[in-house]
């Protein structure tokens, strides 16, 4: 009789033991997992750290060129304008008139291209207050050249998005990259960009009617352009999508939560 309880004694320290060692297994595995998934969310908050310093510097030395191009080229072309113009007063012979006011005209044109330049490169807009002038600045200049056409539509709610300086700056240079991209390689005759939102979510939805993207190069061979889109949205945590099913030309969503803000 005594056997037998030393039998089930033993057989239960056994079967205790080995659950033990079960659950200290299972809690031994289950604290590597967190300590890898904490790791890998490390290195991906490192590398968004990273990204942003990158473009932060980049924007920095958009903002110090295009102050250079203003207060500097700017000044010295102002200031060989006006030269010219005293030269015309004292010189009136036809000939000199002429060579003054077409060396006036192309100055003014230099002026107009420097002080567009800057603006492109520094945008003045303060959050999304201005964001949709910005655009339209950029945008007329292109549709006045008569190689393509631009077209902006904003929701009435659209306009009131409420983006951080970071935020706008993203959606402007990603879509100034997206129509340079059209222009460069799409051999498109319109550009349609719409803006909405919709349950706190910020649309904006682009559309050319060039040759499109091919899919497979979309998705194995992404252009430097695509990388680059990817890396700035990625950076305030919007998405991208590019509809590959499109009848004609090239259609991406960009999607942006607003709930955060």
């Amino acid at each position: 009789m005594d056997s037998y309880i030393y039998i089930i004694i033993g057989m239960s320290a056994s079967f205790l033991l080995s659950i033990s060692l079960l659950l200290f297994y299972l809690k031994y595995r289950k604290n590597i997992i967190q300590q890898q998934y904490q790791m890998k969310e490390a290195e991906v908050q490192h590398q968004k750290d990273l990204l942003y310093t990158v473009i932060n510097s980049q924007e920095q030395e958009r903002k110090r060129i295009g102050m250079d191009l203003h207060d500097e080229v700017g000044s010295v072309l102002s200031s060989l304008r006006l030269m010219i113009e005293d030269f015309a007063d004292k010189n009136q012979q036809e000939q000199s008139k002429q060579f003054n006011t077409q060396s006036k005209k192309t100055i003014d044109n230099i002026i107009g291209s420097v002080r567009s330049i800057s603006h492109n490169l520094s945008p003045m807009f303060k959050g999304s207050y201005g964001f949709s002038d910005a655009l339209y600045n950029f945008t007329d200049g292109i549709n006045a050249s008569g190689r393509i056409r631009i077209n902006l539509s904003f929701e009435d709610n659209s306009l009131e998005v409420p983006l951080s300086q970071t935020e706008a700056l993203t959606f402007y240079r990603v879509l100034i990259e997206m129509i340079n991209n059209t222009i460069k390689h799409a051999e498109a005759d319109h550009i349609n960009i719409g803006f909405s939102l919709k349950e706190n979510i910020f649309h904006i939805d682009y559309a050319d009617d060039g040759k499109g993207l091919d899919k497979e190069l979309g998705s194995k061979k992404r252009g430097m352009g695509l990388r680059n889109i990817e890396s700035r949205l990625s950076m305030v945590a919007a998405t991208y999508t590019i509809d590959y099913n499109a009848e004609k030309g090239y259609h991406a969503v960009i999607t942006f939560s607003t709930k955060a803000q």
